[in-house]
């Protein structure tokens, strides 16, 4: 193994510097299909570095072409009302910053207290929009929907009203507020647009269908007041058992660069202040798809070749795409977390990557990483998600500088690009909300786009005797504990943190407006009067053939760790597909998961079987694809285990001999 990071090292001598042969993505081009001579000789460079070179490293040096553009609709204008003028409408500071070029002599104006505020992240179900005006808080995020608030024009109130207290403070500084929106504006508490997982849109090998699905979500947002969303995740999942995998688009580099740029090009379009734009997020910086033994919040014990080269090239995409903020991993880089790592976040981010945004904290992520705020101001932190302790971070973070242990410079550095962003998402010219999208809020030409993603998202991996598509005219069963369950087709971060079903914290369910489920998709493609509902468990035997639908229950982050043998089904759901196989009926298999599981078994069992990842609310995209309106194009992002014993197992590896290869899937 190659030498590893030292957290007493500095950049030069971590060799922090880009790879030999590295290039960064090109500008995203909407015709990326249309080859020329230059692409041909391109990728015959590509193909001889590959005879050439260990294939990972072919790939982190190299631009990813995208199989196909799929044609697309256009979306529908944002055409809803102009925004509501108050009073005031905008900071009445003299200092307020029209240009980037104001911002110095803004944050030279504000005093300590009013910078310190700045650099608090309260939580709308912990600040109220009095508290925000007492202490001039810089961003409200939402992290625990209370499930009540079933319109637009109730989020945007709510937004307003923390806004019109920001307007009143001596600066009029706007807030910014933002929210999770990681697979579509899932924790709104009425009808969205629930997007597949990033596992999903990896599968597609489809960028211009993801730009699409981001530019859905901005819409969506918009709607609701929020022009900051914590999004995308562009984690290289590099093991199975962690709970965070299905948030990655999958096991390599590849992935990460095919994605990273659309996602932060389709969330912020190409003018930021437009209210049909939001600002991005890229995360988690760095390596969270790399810890030991696949933990969440663990250890990345990697060289920074590794690093370097498997988990940074996204994000240097998502830099020169401009992403407004990126957000620091709740993981350590051997042994130092990232949170407190100068290394990475100033040294390496800021300096040498050259990020001029905001660095932001993940929830609590000081405290949750053992750290104090000394140490992660000295790191490179701009803005702390002070969920639950903004009311002691704040008076701490002025007590630190009065004190002569943070350089009032860092603080200025933070502040200035906290204004920087305000001002690059126009929140200075625009800072109340608008209903200007509120009419494409969970609309038809959105679920449009989220039933495309789910029908390219799907990856056969078994077809026997082409028993795929099936027959619109044939009777067929439907069984399975997640054929008739959006709640679980949907997975985490949908209407709340561990999922819209009820948790394992006590979380009651909540409902998921507007969505159908697999089994309302083909009662709706075929006719109900040729669906037979054998529910959760029942067993049948007035069909040919059978679609069990069974998978994960919703989980979240290290809810979701795994040891590799519990990558399995429920007994009660290998005994179905078993009782349905035993009886010879024809089993076609549709499983729903957050990653591949060990299924050996259930795939003997199966005449067909299909990994249909975390689809979310358009059910009826897995109907058109299993009954033949449109064919299979999904590609495998990781490697499929053939047993526990080969948990993690990935493309390059020694021996490699899975069960199903990386790139794997069948079709038509």
């Amino acid at each position: 193994m190659n030498e590893m990071v030292s957290r007493e090292k500095s950049t030069q001598d971590l060799g922090l510097a880009m790879p030999e042969g590295f290039t960064r993505a090109p500008p995203a081009s909407r015709s990326w299909d249309r080859p020329n001579a230059g692409a041909l000789a391109g990728l015959m460079i590509l193909f001889l570095l590959m005879l050439a070179a260990p294939w990972e490293i072919s790939l982190a040096e190299s631009s990813p072409e995208p199989e196909r553009t799929t044609p697309m609709p256009a979306l529908p204008p944002c055409a809803g009302p102009a925004p509501a003028q108050t009073e005031p409408a905008r900071s009445r500071w003299p200092k307020a910053p029209l240009t980037e070029a104001d911002i110095p002599a803004a944050v030279a104006d504000m005093t300590l207290e009013e910078k310190a505020g700045q650099m608090v992240q309260a939580d709308a179900s912990t600040a109220t929009p009095e508290e925000v005006g007492q202490h001039g808080l810089g961003s409200i995020v939402k992290t625990v929907p209370e499930g009540d608030r079933g319109t637009t024009e109730a989020w945007r109130e709510m937004f307003d009203a923390y806004q019109q207290k920001a307007l009143q403070t001596r600066t009029g500084i706007p807030v910014a507020f933002s929210i999770d929106a990681v697979h579509g504006h899932a924790y709104f508490d009425g009808n969205s647009v629930i997007l597949p997982h990033n596992i999903g849109i990896g599968a597609t090998r489809n960028p211009e269908l993801a730009r699409r699905l981001a530019e859905v979500t901005a819409r969506e947002l918009s709607a609701t007041g929020i022009r900051w969303t914590l999004a995308p995740s562009i984690a290289v999942a590099r093991n199975i058992r962690w709970g965070r995998t299905y948030e990655s688009f999958g096991e390599t580099v590849e992935l990460q660069r095919l994605f990273a740029a659309p996602l932060i090009e389709g969330f912020q379009g190409t003018n930021l202040t437009h209210l049909a734009s939001v600002g991005a997020t890229a995360k988690h910086f760095i390596a969270d798809g790399a810890t030991e033994d696949g933990i969440d919040r663990g250890d990345a014990i990697i060289s920074d070749d590794e690093l370097r080269r498997l988990h940074m090239p996204g994000f240097v995409d998502a830099i020169e795409r401009g992403t407004v903020s990126i957000m620091a991993s709740f993981s350590s880089v051997n042994g130092e977390p990232v949170h407190g790592s100068r290394t990475l976040l100033t040294d390496l981010l800021k300096n040498e990557l050259g990020f001029d945004g905001v660095v932001v904290t993940d929830w609590e992520g000081v405290a949750m990483s053992g750290l104090t705020l000394e140490q992660a101001l000295d790191a490179g932190i701009d803005m702390f998600m002070l969920v639950q302790s903004w009311r002691e971070g704040l008076p701490e973070i002025v007590r630190l500088v009065e004190e002569d242990k943070v350089p009032m410079s860092r603080i200025d550095d933070a502040v200035t690009r906290i204004l920087r962003m305000k001002h690059r998402l126009g929140l200075f010219e625009q800072p109340m909300s608008s209903a200007a999208c509120a009419e494409t809020m969970g609309s038809q030409a959105h679920r449009d786009i989220a039933r495309q993603a789910v029908r390219e998202s799907l990856v056969l991996l078994k077809n026997e005797d082409d028993i795929l598509p099936l027959d619109k005219n044939s009777t067929v069963i439907v069984a399975g504990s997640h054929a008739d369950n959006v709640a679980y087709q949907s997975g985490g971060w949908t209407k709340k943190w561990q999922g819209a079903h009820a948790d394992q914290y006590g979380h009651p369910a909540r409902p998921v407006e507007g969505a159908t489920s697999i089994i309302d998709g083909i009662h709706r493609l075929i006719g109900s009067e040729q669906v037979i509902d054998a529910g959760v468990d029942g067993v049948r035997d007035d069909a040919d053939v059978v679609i069990i639908v069974v998978g994960e229950a919703p989980y979240a982050e290290g809810a979701g760790d795994r040891r590799a043998e519990e990558l399995v089904l429920t007994p009660e759901q290998r005994e179905l597909i078993s009782a349905y196989h035993e009886q010879g009926t024809r089993v076609v298999t549709v499983l729903v998961s957050g990653r591949p599981l060990l299924v050996t078994e259930e795939l003997a069992w199966s005449d067909a079987f299909v990994a249909a990842w975390l689809p979310g609310s358009e059910g009826l995209g897995v109907a058109e694809v299993l009954f033949g309106d449109h064919g299979f194009s999904g590609r495998l992002g990781f490697s499929w285990p053939r047993d526990a014993s080969q948990v993690p197992i990935r493309i390059g590896d020694p021996d490699y001999d899975p069960l199903f290869p990386y790139d794997f899937g069948l079709r038509y």
